[in-house]
């Protein structure tokens, strides 16, 4: 019996082996790589879906026009005025999500303090995530992973980044690794990753994984060289996109009131906006007043998981309009 599980577990390292070695091959071609299960939505074709594309181009220019024409020579302006509904028309949507929760305890107890709903992405590697995530969920609050991402230049994302220097192995181990460390959340974003984020072959092994695990990302974007569009489409992935950074030089509140204008015009031109901000102490104070009055003004607050149901509903209206009228 001890020969023959010998014989088995030589048999096992042996397929191992070629396992590794065949995962190996593929890196030197496309760079960091899925597990293997995983690899078939690698080699997907790329998406055909022109009816995502035009509604994902209408509303990008959409959004780019609104930053492009922002008026900064309003720094007493805190926010526009209500928007004017159409009766069966939904309110403009604002999805808040609170990045880098989870090394800061006070900060995190005080962003649970804040009207929501709102959306917190915690970093995998802060001490006691798993707590920390549980207790947010527990508060009604929906829980993303903020995954860090190699940057360029010399900023540190943090222990266990993925790299675009990782051999196939330790791409995939530091994934696991990251994405383990807690559950219950429904989406991804990066932490920093402007470098990473560009390289196509590493958001294709990133996004076909979490696509099998059920989970979407959402780029910080970070760079403008951003390739994580163009990774989703060939292995068939739903991402998204923030729209503003409310707070990406700290401390400067009038800054973050200036951004919290265009997060409210975006909505009131596209339907719905997407920001992103820290737990920092002028950040939340500047954003409770405006949580508040946001309702009240004729936007409604909601979590990054709406963005699957705005996605959905993008692609029924684009094929409605499409489709060859039915007569009886």
């Amino acid at each position: 019996m001890a020969g023959g599980a010998g014989v088995i577990a030589s048999v096992v390292i042996a397929l191992i082996g070629v396992m590794i070695g065949a995962i190996s091959a593929y890196v030197s071609e496309l760079g960091a790589v899925a597990s293997a299960t995983k690899i078939s939505a690698l080699n997907a074709p790329i998406r055909d879906d022109p009816l995502f594309d035009l509604a994902y181009h209408k509303r990008e220019e959409i959004v780019r026009r609104v930053l492009a024409s922002a008026d900064w020579a309003s720094p007493g302006l805190e926010r526009l005025a209500p928007p004017q509904m159409t009766p069966g028309k939904p309110k403009p949507k604002i999805i808040i999500i609170f990045d880098d929760m989870g090394i800061d305890k006070r900060a995190f107890e005080n962003t649970l303090a804040l009207p929501g709903p709102l959306t917190l992405s915690f970093l995998p590697y802060a001490n006691d995530v798993d707590l920390l995530a549980a207790a947010a969920r527990k508060a009604g609050r929906t829980v993303m992973l903020h995954l860090p991402m190699e940057p360029e230049g010399e900023a540190d994302p943090g222990p266990v980044a993925l790299t675009s220097k990782m051999t196939g192995v330790a791409f995939l181990d530091a994934l696991i690794w990251n994405l383990d460390r807690f559950d219950g959340y429904v989406a991804v974003n990066n932490h920093m990753g402007s470098k990473l984020t560009a390289d196509e072959a590493a958001m294709k092994t990133v996004l076909a994984y979490l696509k099998q695990e059920g989970v979407f990302f959402l780029d910080s974007v970070t760079t403008g060289d951003t390739k994580v569009r163009s990774a989703a489409a060939r292995v068939g992935a739903e991402v998204f996109s923030r729209d503003v950074f409310l707070d990406a030089e700290a401390g400067d509140k009038p800054a973050i009131r200036k951004q919290l204008r265009l997060v409210e015009r975006i909505a009131r031109e596209t339907g719905y906006a997407v920001a992103i901000c820290h737990p920092r102490k002028e950040t939340l104070e500047v954003l409770g007043p405006w949580l508040t009055s946001a309702p009240e003004r004729g936007f409604e607050l909601a979590s990054v998981t709406v963005l699957e149901t705005i996605r959905r509903q993008e692609k029924i209206q684009a094929l409605a309009t499409k489709a060859p009228s039915l007569r009886l």
